[in-house]
């Protein structure tokens, strides 16, 4: 299996290069994990409607937030900076259930690394620190392999956009999102808990990069894949590398 970090990606390249990694696993070629942090989007689901998307596209426009329509499920989320974004293309091996599954455990035990205690719901497809929204999960599967992911809300820059009511989050007009830079210092009433921020770590060690290391071998030991260093490159030179392959 290979692994990629690839920094600040765009969302429509990184799709693409996707598409290209899984029709080189479809053709007997390794999986691959991509890790990256996207240019500001909402990407609408299968599920979702022009109608969710409440603000005026020159507002979004003007806020340097690109709208995309996406294959994955689910209906319409948002990717930005301080947002880690997690996509394998692998083979399913026991279904899409367990592949859900898979992510969602590994998210929780990322929280879990930071002294946060998450939990998976099947009902609203994500991970939960209490009732706001810390990762969501989204995929898309052809002839058993796998593309899109998971995207998990690191630093407090990541849930603004939840904030300004620019569309209705996965289908729930109530919707919450948290970032694990606020659960350290905040209960889910908006309270300080004294608990968390005796657990927080040095602001400098919390990045969407630091997270990724945190985050592959829990993904890696839970697919029994032998640990392995991310390879740092960019969408644009991974795509001219499958080229040239």
């Amino acid at each position: 299996m290979e692994v990629y970090f690839l920094g600040r990606a765009p969302y429509q390249a990184t799709w693409d290069l996707q598409e290209r990694l899984r029709a080189r696993v479809l053709q007997g070629g390794p999986e691959a994990i991509l890790l990256c942090e996207h240019s500001p989007v909402l990407t609408l689901g299968r599920s979702a409607t022009e109608a969710d998307i409440l603000a005026g596209r020159d507002l979004l426009s003007s806020h340097g937030v690109e709208v995309h329509r996406s294959s994955r499920g689910g209906q319409v989320t948002y990717h930005g900076p301080g947002q880690l974004v997690v996509y394998p293309i692998v083979r399913l091996q026991r279904g899409i259930v367990a592949h859900v599954t898979w992510l969602a455990a590994a998210a929780i035990e990322l929280a879990k690394s930071y002294g946060l205690s998450a939990h998976f719901d099947r009902e609203q497809v994500g991970v939960w620190l209490g009732s706001r929204k810390l990762a969501a999960i989204g995929v898309h599967v052809s002839r058993r392999v796998t593309i899109h992911g998971m995207a998990i809300n690191i630093l407090r820059e990541a849930t603004l956009p939840f904030a300004q009511r620019w569309f209705v989050p996965c289908g729930n007009p109530q919707g919450r999102a948290i970032s694990i830079e606020e659960a350290q210092t905040q209960k889910d009433d908006g309270t300080t808990d004294p608990t968390l921020t005796s657990l927080r770590p040095e602001p400098s060690a919390l990045s969407v990069e630091s997270a990724a290391e945190r985050l592959l071998p829990l993904l890696l030991h839970r697919a029994h894949q032998a640990p392995r260093v991310a390879e740092a490159t960019s969408v644009a030179l991974l795509s001219q590398s499958l080229l040239v392959e």
